[in-house]
């Protein structure tokens, strides 16, 4: 099974809302199992758990459901990476001390587990959770103080010890507590807990493990090669720029600490680089220095400042001509290092080609995270914004090949000068120093390639996985949106999918809040690709049903048989997900749909209406699945009153004035003034359609209104037009098929108005909605040739032979010229999307 978090959380959020008492055992070790899978499954279902814990006072089971939470969090406590889980998953909540003591409280949480569970909180970089551990923490202190009956574990008290020894403002109480301790319980296991903090400065471990000579002495010749390295970089720190002025003086000083190792070179290199300007005058400390060693220091030299790369160079090689220039850079990862600003990096630069003429090993500082992740943070930093003559990460061992073609050469320029974004050892490396604790200056530095070379980053993205694929997902969740909107990217997208399905995946469902339009190019993306079932299977249940509607429209999946077999999988929660998604479409205010405040009309949501009539055919033939009598009532309330509503439609009854509202009042107005000049003969259909053509591109929000505002209102009164006048009927069906032929809609509304046209040809010959539809496929009918599929349709319907035999020859003539020139069949029209029913010339 494929873990994907979204599917995990709906299934975690499913075993949590439809357990009985008997079951709370083996659904809490369900969600166990889940925890225990692996880090980025553990954290959504730890999210869900807390989602539905916060809402718990108003489920039946509150009680039951808390003890499932408790034994979920109480094995999450038990991992090795506990910070990290809890911090993700208590990101998006405002840790009070009010809500943490109802948290671990409700849960049922041993002092000990409190203990834990508040050292996890200080460990966050946010203040509150930081705020809210350590009070936290206090609390259970001043309740093992008070009763020292309740100490666990030796491990127990180690925690609290260091923690008060930590905390600057609390190390005063360490000595009470100890006190407290030492009386209480003077065992020897508590003894040797207290060993570290009582002993101080004394050595236990090592006295412990290392009592022969021979050890001892290799452990103080490591110290003093340690002290040795140490001390050159912090020498020639101390005694200043003077260090490089004179080459024999420079060679003499260096020979007082030879040989000179690759790790010490290292050190000397970074010192210089932090150093590089060395605006303080330590000539009388370096005078002194000298003399000390016997070394005659040359008055009449200047003093210096800066450092002498040559002099400095030089004598490194004449004293340490073996030198592996490589191992020096590959020693770099040492406490201390440090580069501050772009001009310490450029002069280690110029150290590094002064001294070796070979390509810089680009590996040596992103192959791994360094020991010195601050240090390695500071270079990298700096190198990813050089000038490539200065760095360049061409020699990256692991490049990215694949460079998009529709790649504009001003990303290439902008991005890719020195090759950053194209080595994945530095995303790589850069993503695992993120999920180190370095994630918001890893974001920052990620935010040139996302503006410069989105592509570039997101495709070297999916070739990079870490424990948590953090900062993967923000990357894919900024950038993969952008791209589902051009339809020119399916390519693009197709090698994404290849590379790495499941980031892609996690974009996906992060761009549910796009616009219709774009949510229909994802539609036809994911149908491309052949992916449409696994991203249905992988969303959110409320997401999935969205997507699956559009699907359906575009012809792409079979939602009646869709719609049963999640049903009886997911049972209730898909039954809830697939009424609100109705009360949505129908309703303005979905908690109380017995108000009938409907939406106002538009293309998108007649879409949606007919689905929602199949969703509650679906949900009424197969109520026996949905074991809650108050959903099924439910369902029931919502089926009668749409049922209500349509009625009164039908019955020409005043439609509700929030259709009115959703323009305002004076807008409204005006649009019915247009329309009314129009059928009373006092404003041409030309007149008309030339007005909207301004009033579209016009710079003046109030026109833009009007122009939405009257077309939402010729759709609207679409479902009225059999009630209309003969002299009425045929006005609008001129000025309906005016507005497909000028394009005055956008790509979703043109594929809508093409559809009504054609389910008005299919209705008898007699009738007024074919009247309507005929007169309307005549005002564009020239452009029909542009339209192939749509043409195909048309021909399907026998009656219009019979009727307008002129209109069936020239749809016949259209598809000569189709066929003749060789032009590629367009989408179907019925079921439009952005990519296909803007392919009128002239709309660009």
């Amino acid at each position: 099974m494929l873990m994907i978090p979204s599917k995990v959380a709906g299934h975690t959020r499913f075993l949590l809302d439809s357990f009985s008492d008997s079951d709370a055992d083996s659904i809490a070790q369900e969600i166990c199992q889940l925890v225990d899978y692996e880090v980025e499954t553990s954290i959504p279902v730890l999210k869900t758990c807390l989602d539905c814990f916060t809402a718990r006072r108003s489920q039946p089971n509150a009680l039951q459901l808390e003890k499932v939470v408790s034994l979920v969090f109480k094995r999450v406590m038990k991992l090795s990476n506990t910070g990290t889980l809890l911090s993700h998953a208590l990101n998006d909540v405002e840790l009070t001390d009010d809500f943490v003591d109802d948290l671990t409280n409700a849960l049922r949480f041993s002092i000990s587990e409190k203990i834990s569970f508040g050292l996890a909180l200080t460990d966050f970089e946010r203040s509150d959770a930081k705020t809210s551990g350590r009070n936290l923490l206090l609390s259970q202190i001043e309740e093992l103080s008070a009763n020292t009956g309740l100490i666990e574990s030796t491990e127990q008290i180690q925690n609290v010890l260091l923690f008060l020894q930590k905390s600057e403002d609390l190390s005063s109480h360490l000595d009470s507590f100890l006190q407290i301790l030492s009386s209480a319980r003077p065992s020897d296991d508590f003894s040797f807990a207290l060993t570290p903090i009582l002993s101080q400065e004394a050595d236990v471990f090592r006295r412990m493990d290392f009592h022969s000579d021979s050890a001892e002495n290799e452990i103080d010749a490591i110290l003093a090669e340690i002290d040795k390295e140490i001390c050159v970089g912090d020498l020639m720190e101390e005694l200043g720029c003077g260090f490089t002025a004179d080459a024999k003086q420079c060679k003499d000083i260096f020979s007082s600490f030879a040989p000179l190792s690759e790790a010490t070179i290292s050190r000397i290199l970074g010192n210089v680089a932090r150093t590089c300007a060395d605006f303080e005058d330590n000539h009388s400390s370096f005078s002194t220095f000298c003399l000390a060693l016997g070394c005659c220091v040359p008055s009449e030299l200047p003093t210096p400042r800066s450092w002498n790369v040559d002099i400095l160079i030089d004598t490194i090689k004449q004293l340490a001509p073996g030198t592996s220039w490589r191992k020096v850079i590959e020693n770099l990862d040492h406490d201390g290092f440090d580069i501050p600003n772009m001009e310490s990096f450029l002069f280690f630069m110029r150290l590094y080609k002064t001294a070796c003429k070979e390509p810089f090993p680009v590996d040596a500082v992103c192959a791994s995270v360094w020991k010195n992740m601050e240090g390695q943070l500071s270079f990298l930093k700096h190198a990813i914004a050089a000038p490539p003559e200065v760095f360049t990460f061409m020699y990256s061992p692991r490049k990215l090949v694949y460079i998009d073609n529709n790649m504009h050469s001003h990303e290439q320029q902008l991005g890719l000068s020195n090759h950053a974004w194209l080595s994945l050892d530095l995303l790589d490396v850069l993503c695992q120093l993120a999920e180190r604790g370095h994630t918001d200056l890893v974001s920052s530095l990620l935010q040139n390639p996302l503006t410069h070379c989105p592509r570039t980053l997101l495709l070297g993205m999916t070739h990079v996985k870490t424990a948590y694929n953090f900062i993967q997902r923000e990357v894919v969740s900024a950038i993969l949106p952008m791209i589902i909107t051009n339809s020119q990217d399916g390519g693009f997208i197709l090698n994404l999918w290849h590379q790495n399905a499941e980031l892609v995946l996690w974009g996906i469902v992060n761009a549910q809040n796009l616009k219709a339009d774009s949510l229909l190019r994802l539609i036809e993306t994911c149908h491309e690709l052949k992916i449409l079932s696994v991203v249905l299977e992988s969303v959110p249940v409320s997401f999935s049903i969205r997507l699956a509607v559009l699907a359906s429209l575009k012809g792409f999946l079979d939602i009646e048989n869709w719609l049963p077999n999640c049903l009886y999988v997911y049972k209730e929660l898909f039954a809830e997900e697939c009424l609100k998604f109705v009360k949505n479409v129908h309703f303005s205010e979905p908690e109380d749909f017995t108000s009938k405040h409907f939406h106002p009309s538009d293309p998108l949501s007649d879409l949606h209406l007919e689905a929602t009539t199949l969703l509650l055919k679906v949900l009424k033939a197969h109520d026996n699945v949905i074991t809650s009598p108050q959903l099924v009532e439910e369902i029931e309330k919502v089926n009668a009153a749409i049922l209500d509503c349509n009625s009164k439609l039908q019955n020409g009854e005043a439609k509700d004035s929030s259709a009115s509202n959703a323009y305002g009042d004076d807008v409204e107005a005006e649009a019915n003034a247009y329309f009314h000049q129009m059928f009373s003969g006092q404003l041409s259909v030309d007149a008309m359609v030339q007005m909207l053509s301004r009033y579209k591109d016009s710079l003046v929000q109030r026109e833009k209104l009007i122009f939405d505002c009257m077309i939402a209102n010729l759709f609207e009164e679409y479902r009225f037009f059999p009630k209309y006048p003969e002299r009425q009927l045929k006005i609008a069906s001129i000025l309906f098929g005016s507005v497909i032929k000028h394009q005055l809609i956008s790509s979703l509304t043109l594929g809508m108005a093409l559809r009504l046209v054609l389910d008005s040809l299919r209705k008898p010959a007699d009738s007024k909605m074919f009247i309507f539809g005929s007169k309307a496929l005549e005002q564009f009918v020239n452009r029909l040739v542009e339209l192939p599929r749509y043409c195909n349709l048309i021909l399907r319907i026998s009656h219009l032979r019979g009727t307008h035999p002129e209109l069936v020859t020239v749809i016949e003539q259209a598809l000569s010229k189709i066929s003749a020139g060789k032009l590629e069949s367009d989408a179907s029209v019925l079921y439009p999307g952005p990519s296909q029913s803007q392919s009128f010339p002239g709309n660009g």
